[in-house]
């Protein structure tokens, strides 16, 4: 891993901010959460445009080498740095070659979780509670610095410089580089921009690209990776019986622990899902499970008709579906994510915001 994570934190109410930056520095341990506020700044400085004189802050102490900025989308009550704007702090970052993660206390756009696109060059965090916020920001913070710890070796190689083929040799699966290279959605534009930078400002831009793309398109959309409900309706087992500890162990080898990896909110690989139900010589996950665990392990059920298997992801219910219950291959989903759908249920009500 990279040295010392910094996490600079842009909060504008006071209160907030103050737990916030204890609930950071909490879960932390091996490194320091500091709120942005009021800097120094030369004449010179205070003349330059807006977005130039934020850029500068940022690149001196105490601001300097941040892992990553977590931002309040709503700023309006700063008045530190008058008129200050998530966008404005995403633009500075972006400059910088910072990872940045947004928040908002208001409730997230009805598609957020299912749309969101990691093209858009920053994070997007959900959150239930203020413990929450600061337990995922903390988490990404700490991805984007284990790829940064791997990622200058990496690029050394040039036979390694297609993002895929960078990814899958962090994430310690080469032979997965192909599809991983199908979680792209050919923004070749932006990788060139990339390539032609110097040493150093392309390693760090090349690490905000792969955990941009690695948080919110392969982890998200379930095909390569699967999270917890994708993975029990791909073995065929119920989700309350995936749940249990003497069933996960069954597939723990194939539990993902690479960079943004959540214990509360694990992944596994599916090709290693496969390997090892295949190794037993069993038809399915089921099938191994009632055989290593208990013949009372319970089935799949699509959400839409609870009589027949699911094996597949609606990423808008986030519930187990059937093929033959459910819609795929939007234009916006990963080409990759050949387990998400979206159920039929969900493809009436939302028809609208799916752009078909």
């Amino acid at each position: 891993m990279a040295g010392k994570i910094k996490i600079v934190l842009f909060e504008d109410t006071e209160q907030t901010r103050s737990g916030l930056l204890e609930g950071l520095n909490e879960h932390l341990k091996d490194g320091e959460a500091i709120s942005f506020g009021q800097s120094e700044e030369s004449p010179e400085d205070m003349e330059r445009m807006y977005q130039d004189r934020l850029e500068s802050i940022l690149s001196k102490a105490p601001y300097d080498e941040a892992t990553m900025l977590v931002v309040d989308r709503d700023l309006s009550k700063s008045q530190n740095f008058g008129g200050l704007s998530d966008d404005t702090v995403a633009a500075a970052a972006k400059r910088l070659a910072i990872p940045i993660c947004s928040y908002a206390r208001q409730q997230a756009p009805d598609d957020y979780n299912w749309r969101a696109r990691w093209e858009e060059g920053r994070i997007f965090l959900s959150f239930e509670n203020d413990e929450e916020l600061a337990r995922k920001a903390v988490l990404a913070a700490r991805g984007f610095a284990e790829i940064a710890g791997g990622l200058r070796g990496v690029m050394k190689d040039r036979a390694r410089r297609s993002p895929a083929r960078v990814l899958a040799t962090l994430l310690g699966k080469p032979e997965y580089s192909d599809k991983i290279a199908l979680y792209s959605v050919g923004d070749q534009t932006r990788l060139a921009e990339i390539l032609a930078k110097d040493e150093t400002d392309r390693v760090k831009r090349m690490e905000c690209f792969l955990g941009y793309w690695l948080w919110d398109s392969l982890l998200r959309y379930p095909g390569l990776l699967v999270n917890e409900v994708a993975a029990a309706s791909y073995l065929n087992i119920a989700t309350v019986d995936f749940e249990k500890s003497e069933v996960r162990a069954v597939f723990a080898q194939a539990l993902y622990g690479g960079p943004f990896a959540d214990s509360k909110r694990p992944h596994w690989w599916r090709g290693m899902l496969d390997d090892i139900v295949s190794g037993e010589n069993c038809s399915d996950g089921l099938e191994l499970a009632r055989k290593k665990v208990s013949s009372m392990i319970n089935p799949s059920q699509c959400c839409e008709d609870p009589s027949k298997p699911a094996g597949y992801y609606c990423i808008i219910s986030g519930q187990p579906v059937s093929l033959e219950n459910s819609k795929g291959g939007f234009s916006w989903f990963p080409r990759g994510a050949d387990l998400t759908r979206i159920s039929k249920t969900k493809f009436d009500e939302y028809g609208p915001w799916l752009g078909v």
